[in-house]
């Protein structure tokens, strides 16, 4: 991490999952490349450049499907031929606060993402610049229109999704306080993805996913919600949602 504090002004390991095997998640997140001049458009070439210098290796490029991550592979320490790959994702921050949304949004294998599923139909929206909520009656013919900015502060987000800051300050010893964490919020109701799950596209992705995400929706779900329904539920998801939908978070 020491080498690249030299090329960017911000540089961080989000937090990753409990007891955390390879899941293939972004192993750092960098903004501000101190070798630009100011306000000059990112440049990718020469940042893949200095970074493979700083890391001692010949491997290095930036991604195809992910123009926003850069990947290395640097030779293991004591072992011959053997190589470990870093991927870096760059976030094209303007300030403090936004490099910080960025960073909550990949803390816990971007388990931020299973909240944004589960709000979208709601009439909110977790996107890289804030939460936001979405005006019914443009989100047909002007969805970018229909986004009001609530915050763009993570314990801000937490707080209005009804939950604790844990999620903010490495407040998880196991997997399974995470998934209990979810389940807790005001937003949570495990039809929705019962429902997910029977679209061919979510379930042709789902293994995209990091695993403990997969394992969430797969196992832990059915196990502690059977069929995928909330306690004495008993009206459709639909209509639960539109109960929701019209509640005062």
């Amino acid at each position: 991490m020491r080498a690249l504090y030299k090329l960017f002004k911000h540089v961080v390991v989000p937090t990753e999952m409990p007891a955390k095997p390879d899941y293939g998640d972004i192993d750092f997140l960098v903004s501000g490349f101190l070798l630009a001049p100011p306000g000059a458009a990112l440049d990718w070439q020469r940042m893949v450049a200095r970074v493979k210098d700083a890391f001692g290796t010949p491997h290095g490029k930036r991604g195809y499907l992910n123009p926003d991550v850069m990947f290395f592979a640097i030779p293991k320490p004591g072992e011959e031929h053997v190589w470990i790959q870093i991927d870096i994702k760059v976030c094209d921050a303007a300030d403090d606060h936004a490099f910080a949304w960025n960073q909550v949004q990949l803390d816990y294998a971007s388990g931020l993402k299973m909240l944004g599923s589960q709000i979208k139909p709601l009439g909110l929206t977790i996107s890289p610049t804030g939460l936001h909520i979405r005006v019914a009656e443009m989100e047909a013919t002007n969805l970018p229109g229909s986004l009001v900015c609530v915050t763009k502060q993570p314990a801000d987000v937490l707080k209005i999704l009804g939950l604790d800051k844990r999620f903010l300050y490495h407040g998880f010893a196991t997997t399974e306080e995470i998934y209990r964490y979810f389940a807790s919020t005001w937003v949570f109701n495990p039809a929705h993805y019962a429902a997910r799950l029977e679209e061919s596209k979510y379930r042709d992705h789902l293994e995209d996913r990091s695993g403990p995400w997969v394992s969430f929706v797969t196992e832990w779900l059915p196990q502690y919600y059977p069929g995928y329904r909330l306690p004495d539920q008993d009206i459709s998801l639909d209509e639960w949602r539109k109960n929701m939908r019209g509640r005062d978070a």
